[in-house]
């Protein structure tokens, strides 16, 4: 308001006064992301699952960041032509990867690569789709390891630590399951499961509980 009403009247404020006004809306955006994941957080999602092109969908969540960083991280998606489609809620499983990238990105602040590959694994009985998210960023040790999907917990100086706890809960909702290796300066990869009949044995009414750590953003 302070900004408007000297721009109307013909004063623009001054560089200090500008500036704090600039850091005053910027927290404030980032309180509402904040109260937002909250929310989001307190929440029992609903899934809704239809049959999904994997590969398709990995890319339209990946495309905004090869565009934006194209000059220092490298993002390589591997897909085979023949993959099956899945059985899963699109947006919960778009959000859950959002949280992952976004955390490999912090992990890189330099220059950098990630790969996610996707595969169609069959072990005994068993068929799943595994998508498999690789980055060289500074990795972490056992203890960070052992709590990353506790709620609020973070390696990050900003965020609210619920990003790979959205992402746990994203994922179990889908009828999938996650997994993280990493060690200090070797990098992280995370890698998710997804039952090709996820959803069609009525496994998306089932919703975890958060007290494990199950989650966009989310």
């Amino acid at each position: 308001h302070a900004r408007r009403v000297n721009i109307d009247r013909g004063r623009p404020l001054s560089p200090v006064l500008d500036e704090c006004v600039t850091v005053i809306l910027g927290q404030v955006r980032l309180l509402r992301q904040i109260s937002a994941e909250f929310s989001s957080f307190a929440s029992s999602p609903t899934p809704h699952p239809e049959p999904t092109g994997l590969a398709a969908l990995i890319d339209e969540v990946v495309a905004p960041y090869r565009t934006g960083l194209a000059d220092r991280i490298s993002i390589d998606v591997k897909a085979p032509d023949a993959l099956p489609p899945v059985f899963i809620d699109r947006t919960l499983f778009a959000r859950a990867l959002t949280n992952i990238v976004e955390n490999a990105l912090y992990a890189m602040p330099a220059l950098g690569a990630i790969t996610i590959t996707t595969s169609d694994v069959v072990s005994g009985l068993s068929r799943t789709i595994e998508v498999e998210i690789k980055d060289t960023g500074v990795g972490m040790d056992e203890e960070a390891l052992g709590k990353i999907f506790e709620p609020y917990f973070s390696t990050k100086a900003t965020g609210t630590g619920l990003g790979l706890t959205f992402a746990k809960r994203n994922i179990e909702l889908n009828g999938g399951t996650i997994h993280v290796a990493s060690a200090r300066g070797a990098g992280t990869t995370v890698t998710l499961r997804l039952p090709l009949e996820a959803g069609r044995t009525g496994d998306h009414n089932t919703v975890p509980s958060r007290a494990g750590g199950s989650i966009g953003t989310a």
